[in-house]
């Protein structure tokens, strides 16, 4: 059971990777593909498809305000996709977040998905500033 667990979780990981790579490349950016693969970049490459500086990611280390950031980042990061933001309610309620995840996966390898904020103008994430 426990070897179906992990077999399970790795695919996920797989799948979830492959497809933020596509849904970078949908927004223009196929520079961050790679930032999909990596636990905490991963973050970050959502935030710049949100055009949000990467330092926004410090928000997560304070008590709270993570919980809010990170819903408000995932709305707007439905909406950049053209999805709802109500979606965002099963990310939120325990065991119901693997729809969400799945969602994505589903999101990412469709041909139907299209990015809608404007392709100019991102936030980068280059830490020299």
């Amino acid at each position: 059971m426990a070897a179906l667990i992990l077999l399970l979780i790795i695919a996920m990981y797989v799948l979830n990777g492959l497809a933020f790579m596509r849904l970078s490349k949908l927004a223009g950016r196929v520079d961050l593909g790679w930032m999909a693969w990596v636990p905490i970049a991963n973050i970050i490459q959502q935030l710049l498809l949100i055009k949000k500086s990467g330092w926004n990611i410090f928000w997560l280390l304070v008590p709270i305000a993570n919980i809010v950031f990170y819903i408000i980042w995932q709305v707007r990061l439905l909406q950049a996709f053209g999805k709802h933001g109500a979606i965002v309610i099963l990310a939120i309620i325990p065991y119901v977040n693997m729809i969400y995840e799945v969602l994505w996966i589903v999101w990412g390898f469709s041909t139907q998905t299209r990015y809608t904020l404007p392709i100019s103008g991102y936030a980068t994430y280059d830490f020299k500033a």
